[in-house]
């Protein structure tokens, strides 16, 4: 079974002009095997579409059949390749953050919250605030005072749980929820000020990955990528 083509000279391939295939197949023409050539040429064009894969120090990225671009190997970069990879799940800022992050999970349990509290307590109550939260907006947003109201005793009941003799439980959820937006912003703005394809993909981004006390990304027209 032939070994799959080097992802830096797939990449090459994928972005060839005509008049460079053209001479690729003229190279491989001369005392190679037409299996051989047919072999890249296969190869080429059975390339996925979509492509967001860790590749050493960045990440590999292609959108819609579109020029290859890198990302940079950061936490936003990191957090779209875990909601790209799960479409359709909706996770808390918290959980996301833990599962890019693992040991923040311990940390803020040891620095905010009682120690007779266990970690999956504690990210119980911390997933229960992440709800809550996105309950109230949502009901902001429609203007439903009454239930604004109702939630926000709901939150203090909480976040009360998570106190400890007066000292604030730290907020994970509202700090996770804003290191994650801050992180993939960073990346957005990255690719609105780099290529066509690199702004076509901030695009695509932007409308389909949500980003709040809750994440996810709705995966349009069954578009999978490969990871």
């Amino acid at each position: 079974m032939r070994e799959s083509l080097p992802s830096e000279l797939l990449i090459r391939l994928m972005n060839a002009t005509p008049e460079q295939m053209a001479a690729i197949e003229r190279i491989l023409g001369v005392g190679a095997e037409r299996g051989a050539r047919s072999a890249v040429f296969e190869e080429v064009s059975t390339a996925p579409r979509n492509v967001f894969r860790r590749a050493g120090s960045h990440w590999d990225v292609r959108f819609e059949g579109g020029e290859c671009f890198h990302l940079e190997a950061t936490l936003g970069a990191k957090y779209l390749d875990y909601l790209l990879h799960h479409p359709g799940e909706v996770i808390s800022a918290f959980d996301l953050e833990v599962a890019i992050c693992p040991d923040k999970a311990n940390a803020r349990s040891r620095d905010s919250i009682q120690e007779k509290l266990d970690p999956d307590t504690v990210r119980s109550y911390l997933r229960e605030l992440t709800r809550l939260r996105q309950e109230r907006e949502d009901a902001a947003e429609r203007g439903d005072r009454a239930e604004v109201d109702r939630l926000d005793e709901e939150v203090g009941a909480v976040e009360a749980a998570l106190r400890v003799s007066g000292r604030d439980a730290g907020d994970a959820g509202e700090r996770a929820r804003g290191n994650v937006s801050k992180a993939i912003a960073v990346v957005r703005r990255r690719l609105a000020a780099g290529s066509k394809a690199e702004r076509e993909f901030g695009r695509h981004i932007e409308q389909f990955v949500s980003v709040g006390y809750e994440c996810s990304y709705r995966q349009p027209n069954d578009r999978f990528w490969e990871a």
